[in-house]
């Protein structure tokens, strides 16, 4: 029998709209993923529906308001465009999208393979690094649902791909004519944040993590599914392909909540930092999103903007996800 090939797109997801009981209903979903807070059940219950979910949703539905669009979601847009391209791209493959939390849901995506008797399944966390938190909960979920609903195809994954050279090169190039064009001070290239303990994870099966402040510097067999050393494996390949000097790009996480320690350093204190330094003109990417969403167009764009330029910086310039750009596309169809 001739195996019949899909490939399935999952993303993080969106509320359905920046409304208060649509992100509520979001949140709720995202924020009870135990490989989000991995907490015990109890604990995690009383934290989010008995703390988080009561004060959140509010502050969060306005911070949607501001990026949302005539299309809705940005990340669901562009998501969508680039399922489109890929189709376009890989003919007589399905390729379907699915969200991790929202619509289009996981469980919707794996129908569509079911009903068209799909044997043999690519799957790509739309994550350039692995992570606990987005990359095992996408498998985790997956894995789940397939059990429930008796389905088996043949599953082939996809875990990184923060260095692999079309994915640089798309990144790459949305950056250098930005560069060209504002000759900055300096590049940010700023990584959503992570909890510091979801790095030594037993699953995982990394070693050396968190100790002395040389074990992100090469990727060897010990760190390689960490996620904090191949963000900077990702700084490192962007420089290069830029034909930067490491003392122009600069390399720090955001997105931090609780009050748990989280890998280092973060954006905000980084960017308080830099005027002081003599870093004023100054681009930004984030190179651990593919598709523009909540923390790149408002957390960083609007809100670190605003932090730059109060704290004495005179320029700054936001560049956008590769999104459902031509290159991003050969490197979704190369891999």
């Amino acid at each position: 029998m001739t195996p019949k090939r899909g490939l399935f797109l999952v993303n993080l997801g969106s509320p359905d709209s920046p409304s208060v009981p649509h992100v509520r209903r979001y949140l709720d979903q995202f924020l009870n993923d135990p490989y989000v807070i991995d907490i015990p059940w109890v604990f995690r219950k009383l934290l989010v529906n008995g703390i988080i979910l009561n004060t959140r949703p509010k502050k969060s539905a306005h911070a949607y308001s501001k990026i949302w669009t005539e299309q809705g979601s940005p990340l669901l847009t562009h998501s969508r465009e680039l399922t489109k391209k890929v189709s376009e791209k890989l003919t007589g493959i399905p390729v379907v999208l699915g969200m991790r939390y929202g619509n289009p849901s996981i469980d919707q995506g794996l129908q569509q393979f079911k009903d068209q008797g799909i044997t043999d399944l690519k799957i790509i966390p739309l994550y350039p690094q692995l992570a606990y938190a987005s990359t095992e909960s996408v498998r985790a979920e997956i894995l789940r649902v397939l059990e429930k609903m008796n389905y088996q195809p043949r599953l082939e994954w996809v875990n990184d791909f923060y260095d692999h050279p079309r994915f640089i090169g798309a990144v790459a190039a949305k950056i250098k004519p930005v560069w060209e064009q504002k000759k900055p001070d300096a590049l940010l290239l700023t990584y959503h944040g992570i909890p510091e303990r979801h790095l030594t994870k037993p699953e995982l099966k990394n070693e050396g993590c968190l100790v002395g402040n040389t074990c992100c510097d090469t990727i060897t067999d010990k760190n390689r599914n960490c996620y904090r050393a191949q963000c900077y494996a990702t700084s490192r390949a962007l420089t290069q392909a830029l034909g930067l000097q490491p003392h122009q790009v600069i390399t720090s996480f955001q997105s931090r909540l609780g009050r748990t320690p989280w890998i280092k350093p973060y954006t905000d204190f980084v960017l308080k930092d830099l005027p002081v330094k003599g870093v004023k003109r100054l681009i930004a990417a984030s190179p651990s999103f593919v598709a523009d969403c909540l923390e790149t167009l408002e957390e960083i764009n609007m809100t670190y903007r605003e932090s730059f330029l109060e704290g004495g910086g005179a320029d700054f310039e936001y560049v956008e996800c590769v999104n459902s750009s031509d290159e991003f596309v050969n490197t979704i169809a190369t891999l």
